[in-house]
């Protein structure tokens, strides 16, 4: 039987002759009590017990969710910095390949510039050729037309002396006859 509070502060015991009380039955009661204190005593160690277990996984479990927090942070911390490098070195990347861009663009402008100085200084060479093969062709035209005999074609140009006239054979006059 369950002892209640109320058991207690009712429970009454027999009178005895002589104003006392039956030995058997408040032995009986105590005994009775102390068997629902040893139940509850060990129900209270129990609970005790499972309490402090339950404690116990409870700090673990706390231990574990710190030492997560501190990995996610830790890990967040990490990625922020990969990000971050990574935005570093993609900018490193693009100013370099800038950078590039603008020697082999000014490379590009120089070489450009140093062919079309090359071509303007062939253009001059060819007419520069042009004209003293022009020159020489006349020359030769002229000292053609001379030893020919034909007086000089060219506007302005003078007749060319008969600077070989002398190796020439003598030619026979009809008034020299003998």
């Amino acid at each position: 039987m369950k002892l209640t509070p109320l058991d207690l502060q009712q429970k009454s015991f027999r009178k005895l002759r002589l104003g006392g009380l039956d030995e058997k039955e408040v032995r009986a009661f105590l005994e009775l009590c102390a068997s629902e204190m040893e139940d509850l005593i060990r129900k209270l160690h129990q609970q005790d017990e499972e309490l402090r277990r339950r404690e116990s996984r409870i700090e673990e479990l706390r231990s574990r969710e710190h030492l997560l927090q501190q990995t996610l942070t830790t890990a967040q911390k990490l990625a922020e910095e990969v990000k971050e490098n990574a935005r570093k070195e993609a900018q490193i990347a693009v100013s370099e390949a800038e950078l590039q861009g603008e020697k082999i663009v000014q490379a590009a402008q120089q070489k450009r510039l140093q062919l079309i100085k090359e071509i303007d200084d062939l253009k001059r060479t060819r007419q520069t050729f042009v004209q003293q093969l022009s020159s020489l062709l006349d020359t030769h035209k002229a000292l053609l037309d001379s030893a020919r005999g034909e007086p000089a074609t060219a506007a302005g140009a003078a007749p060319v002396d008969d600077n070989v006239s002398f190796l020439a054979p003598p030619t026979k006059r009809a008034d020299t006859k003998k």
